[in-house]
C-alpha cells in the first residue's frame, strides 16, 4: 500500500516565492550535494520538510567565501549590490535557507579571510554573517523576489575571539599539493594524462594521497575544462608573487573541498545532509565528482563517466583507474597513511613556493 505524505505551510508562507528561488539554484548549477537526492528534487520544499520532520535529518550549506562575503555585505550595506552573478546566488541562497530554517556552516570561508587579510577583518565580516543569517526571511525573499531593494538586517553580533588567522593544517599541506600542482603545469613535463598520473604517483609514494585535492587535480589538467580561475595568474612573467597568490587560492579551495568530504563522512552519525555552495561552477563541478565510485549506481553517473567532461572517454576512464588503484593499494597494504610533520611541511612549502617564485617563461 502506498504512503501518503501531506506537507502544509501556513497561510502566509510565500511558496511561490520560494519554489522560484529553488529552481534558479538548481538552475544556476551551483549546488553539489553530499547524498544522492530525493526524486522530488534536491530543492522540493516537500522534500526539505520531510527529511527533518519524518527522517531526522538537517540540511546543512557549506558556502564557499565569496558567498558568504556578499551576504555579509547585503547586511552590512542595508542593499543587495547584484553587479554579477555570484552576487545574486549569495542573496537566494540566504533566502530560501531561512524560509526553509536551513542551517549554514561557513567556518572554512572564515579561516580563508583571516589568513588572507586577519582577524580583525575576519571577525568583522563574521559578526555581519552572523547579522545577515538571523532571522529575517520575509525581508530576505522581499529582496531576492524584486520586491524591495534595501533590507535593515540590525546591528552586527558581537565580535568573537577565536583566531581564524591560524592557518588550517589542512590547508597547509593542500597548500603543498597546489604548489606540486603548478610546478607540474610550468614544467610542461609530459602530456596532460601523464602530468595528472604523475600528481597521483607523487601524493601516493611521497606525501599524502588526498582525494579532493586529486580531484580538483583531474580537472585543471584536463585538455577540455574551463579551467580559468583555478589557479590564478600563475604564468605572470613578472608578478610571481601574485602567481604564489593564486597558488594559496587554489589551496583554499581544496580546502573547502576538503572540508565538504570531511562532513559528509560525519554527515550519517550527526543526522545531517551537507551541500556545498559555490559561484564558481569549476568548483561545483569537481564537488560533484568527490563521491563517485568506479561504477554507476543510484542515478550518478561512474568517476570515469564524469572525468569525460574534461578529458577524453577513454583518457577519463585511465585517469579514474589510476585513483581507484592507489586507493585500494593503501587500503590492502595496511600501510599507514603519512602524517607529515611540522617541519617536513614547512620545508616543502618553502621549496615549493622557491621554485614558483623563480620560475620564467
Amino acid at each position: 500500500m502506498d504512503t501518503r505524505y501531506i506537507v502544509r505551510f501556513e497561510p502566509d508562507f510565500p511558496r511561490g516565492d520560494v519554489e522560484a528561488l529553488g529552481r534558479e539554484l538548481m538552475d544556476g548549477g551551483v549546488l553539489a550535494p553530499g547524498f544522492i537526492p530525493p526524486a522530488a528534487g534536491l530543492l522540493a520544499l516537500e522534500a526539505i520538510v520531510y527529511a527533518k520532520d519524518q527522517q531526522g535529518y538537517d540540511t546543512v550549506f557549506l558556502p564557499d567565501r565569496n558567498l558568504v562575503s556578499r551576504m555579509a555585505r547585503v547586511a552590512r550595506n542595508g542593499h543587495a549590490d547584484l553587479q554579477d552573478k555570484t552576487s545574486r546566488t549569495a542573496l537566494i541562497l540566504m533566502a530560501y535557507s531561512q524560509a526553509m530554517g536551513l542551517d549554514f556552516e561557513p567556518s572554512v570561508a572564515f579561516h580563508e579571510l583571516g589568513a588572507e587579510s586577519g582577524n580583525a577583518v575576519a571577525h568583522e565580516e563574521l559578526s555581519w554573517f552572523r547579522a545577515a543569517n538571523k532571522a529575517a526571511a520575509r525581508d530576505w525573499i522581499a529582496v531576492a523576489a524584486g520586491r524591495r531593494d534595501r533590507v535593515d538586517l540590525g546591528a552586527p553580533a558581537p565580535l568573537l575571539t577565536h583566531d581564524l588567522a591560524l592557518p588550517l593544517h589542512r590547508w597547509r599541506r593542500n597548500y603543498i599539493v597546489a604548489l606540486k600542482i603548478a610546478r607540474l603545469e610550468l614544467e610542461e613535463a609530459g602530456s596532460s594524462l601523464e602530468r595528472a598520473i604523475a600528481l597521483l604517483d607523487w601524493m601516493y609514494d611521497d606525501f599524502i594521497f588526498a582525494g579532493p585535492a586529486a580531484a580538483f587535480a583531474t580537472m585543471y589538467f584536463g585538455p577540455k575544462a574551463a579551467k580559468r580561475g583555478l589557479f590564478k595568474r600563475l604564468r605572470a612573467p613578472e608578478a610571481r608573487e601574485e602567481a604564489i597568490a593564486g597558488v594559496k587560492n587554489a589551496a583554499w579551495d581544496m580546502t573547502h573541498l576538503s572540508d565538504f568530504v570531511l562532513r559528509v563522512s560525519r554527515a550519517e552519525a550527526e543526522r545531517r545532509r551537507y551541500v556545498f555552495a559555490s559561484g564558481d561552477l569549476s568548483l561545483v563541478r569537481i564537488a560533484g565528482t568527490l563521491f563517485l565510485q568506479p561504477t554507476a549506481g543510484d542515478g550518478w553517473p561512474s568517476l570515469g563517466q564524469a572525468l569525460a567532461e574534461w578529458w577524453s572517454p577513454r583518457d577519463a576512464q585511465t585517469l579514474a583507474d589510476a585513483m581507484f588503484e592507489r586507493v585500494e593499494k593503501l587500503q590492502a597494504s595496511g600501510r599507514p597513511l603519512p602524517n607529515p610533520a611540522v617541519g617536513d611541511i614547512d620545508a616543502m612549502t618553502v621549496a615549493g613556493e622557491v621554485w614558483v617564485r623563480t620560475w620564467r617563461p
